[in-house]
């Protein structure tokens, strides 16, 4: 009887997904932002493991056309802000390029972020949030296969490691081996989510991953395949900016 309640959550859950999967096709062209956590990277990092769960190449071919759409925006005005901008979506295609979803020389397809985000700024004149956003891209590009990483373990991280102490910030705090969901998500677990459905509030959820149907099946994914590596590109410390 218990595996046969494990089976039906399973097959519910897997319904559900493909319920938002619908949803995020029908409506993922008109987010505004191509931000990590409210917008369109958020929805590349579904898809792509999305695909690779259900082995549906049609998936995949979606998350490359986001991609190529981030692409052309970032020659645009995009802020910094690794929930928002460029630190989180360049920390989330090192992620997706280490991980296989993707096939890239991250030093090619990175190569105008380190460019903007590395070499742009004068740190101590920027605020310690948006220090520590580049501080978070930074470990990303380290965690990596990137030719670049003498020149930014060498060059780069100390000038970041010494603004963070200005600020009486310790360098620590830039971790990325997170095994929850930061508290900031919110209850995103199965039997949250058939709560939320019940009162019909479920639906009426942004598309996002921080707050929206994006993170919902990012989570009921990890209950599936168990794979939470995903955990691990959002920082505790990061808190909504207003």
């Amino acid at each position: 009887m218990k595996n046969n309640a494990m089976k039906d959550n399973d097959q519910n859950k897997k319904e559900i997904l493909q319920q938002i999967s619908d949803v995020l096709l029908i409506n993922g062209g008109f987010l505004s932002s191509p931000g990590l956590y409210f917008g369109e990277m958020g929805l590349v990092l579904f898809f792509t493991r999305y695909a690779r769960y259900t082995q549906n190449v049609l998936y995949l071919d979606y998350a490359y056309d986001l991609m190529e759409k981030i692409q052309n925006r970032i020659h645009q005005h995009i802020l910094i802000s690794y929930k928002y901008g460029l630190t989180g979506i360049g920390s989330a295609i090192e992620y997706l390029v280490q991980n296989c979803f993707f096939k890239a020389n991250t030093d090619d397809v990175l190569e105008e972020f380190d460019q903007r985000i590395f070499f742009r700024y004068n740190l101590p004149y920027l605020s310690i949030d948006e220090i520590k956003d580049i501080g978070y891209y930074a470990v990303w590009r380290l965690s990596g296969s990137s030719a670049k990483k003498d020149m930014i373990r060498n060059i780069i991280l100390p000038q970041i490691e010494k603004a963070m102490y200005d600020h009486s910030i310790p360098p620590s705090v830039l971790q990325m081996n997170r095994t929850t969901l930061p508290d900031s998500f919110g209850d995103k677990t199965y039997s949250h989510c058939i709560k939320l459905m019940e009162k019909d509030s479920f639906w009426t959820k942004d598309m996002g991953l921080q707050n929206g149907l994006t993170g919902w099946g990012m989570s009921l994914l990890t209950e599936l395949d168990g794979d939470n590596s995903w955990f691990s590109l959002f920082p505790e410390d990061i808190v909504e900016k207003k």
